[in-house]
C-alpha cells in the first residue's frame, strides 16, 4: 500500500477477504499489476521433445502445494497409462520438529501409490525450462496460491498446464482454453484432468498455444513496467 493507493498482483484478496471492490476501497485506488515473466527464458517448447505420459511438478514439496493429492492421483492415472511417471522438483519442507515432509510422504503412502514417483530435489530456476519442455503435463494443484509464476511460466512454453481452482487460478487459466483447473483436494479430479490431457494430445497442443498468447498479454515485462510507472505517477501527482 502506498498512501491512498493499493497494489496487488492478483484479484484473489477481493474474493477471499473483500479487501477491495473493483478499483476502489474506502477511497483508496486499487491497481492489479502482475509479476513479469522472462519470455526469453520460458520459450515455446518443442513438442517433439515431450516424453509421453510424463508429469512434472516444480515447487516446494509441502502440503499446501497439493503434492500429496497429486501423488494419490497416480494409481488412477496408471490404471489407464501404466508407464506414467511423476517427476517432482523442489526443496523439501520441514515440520517444526525439523522432520522432513518428503519422508513423511514416504511413510504414509504405500509403495503402490509411490510407484513411478521420483523426487529429484531442488533445481535452479535456469534449468527448469528444459525440464518443463520434456513434460507432457505440468501439474500445480496447490491448495492456496498468491500469484505464483510456475503456471504462467509453463504456459508461456505452450505446455499443457494443470492448475488449481483455488486462489488466483481462474485468473490465470481459462478452463479448457488455456489449461485445466482442478479441485486441489480431490485426487480423482486431478487424475481425471491429467488423463484428459493424455487422451487429447492435439487439443493439449492448441491449449498450449492459447496459453502462451494469453500470458504474453498479461505478464510481459514492458507492459508491467509501464503499469508500474503509471501507478506511481498517480501517487506522485495526485
Amino acid at each position: 500500500m502506498y498512501g491512498n493507493h493499493w497494489e496487488y498482483n492478483n484479484r484473489y484478496p477481493q474474493e477471499k477477504y473483500g479487501i477491495f471492490d473493483n478499483s476502489n476501497y474506502n477511497g483508496k485506488v486499487v491497481e492489479i499489476i502482475n509479476l513479469p515473466i522472462d519470455f526469453s527464458k520460458f520459450y515455446p517448447a518443442d513438442p517433439l521433445l515431450i516424453e509421453k505420459h510424463s508429469i512434472v511438478f516444480a515447487g516446494t514439496v509441502c502440503e499446501k502445494k497439493g503434492i500429496r493429492q497429486l501423488i494419490l492421483a497416480m494409481p488412477e492415472i496408471r490404471k489407464q497409462y501404466p508407464n506414467t511417471i511423476l517427476h517432482i522438483y523442489g526443496r523439501d519442507w520441514y515440520f517444526p520438529d525439523k522432520s522432513s515432509y518428503i519422508n513423511y510422504l514416504k511413510n504414509i503412502l504405500t509403495k503402490a501409490q509411490l510407484q513411478n514417483v521420483i523426487f529429484h530435489g531442488a533445481l535452479s530456476h535456469d534449468k527448469l525450462p528444459k525440464i518443463y519442455e520434456k513434460a507432457e503435463v505440468c501439474a500445480f494443484p496447490s491448495h492456496i496460491e498468491t500469484q505464483g509464476l510456475v503456471a504462467p511460466e509453463t504456459m508461456s512454453m505452450e505446455k499443457a498446464v494443470l492448475f488449481t481452482k483455488a486462489g488466483p487460478g481462474p485468473e490465470t487459466i481459462v478452463d479448457y482454453e488455456t489449461g485445466l483447473l482442478v479441485e486441489p483436494h480431490n485426487p480423482n479430479d486431478i487424475a481425471e484432468k491429467i488423463i484428459w490431457f493424455f487422451e487429447h494430445p492435439e487439443k493439449a497442443l492448441q491449449i498450449g498455444k492459447n496459453a502462451r498468447a494469453f500470458v504474453l498479454q498479461k505478464f510481459d515485462v514492458d507492459i508491467i513496467v509501464r503499469k508500474n510507472i503509471l501507478f506511481f505517477e498517480k501517487i506522485i501527482f495526485e
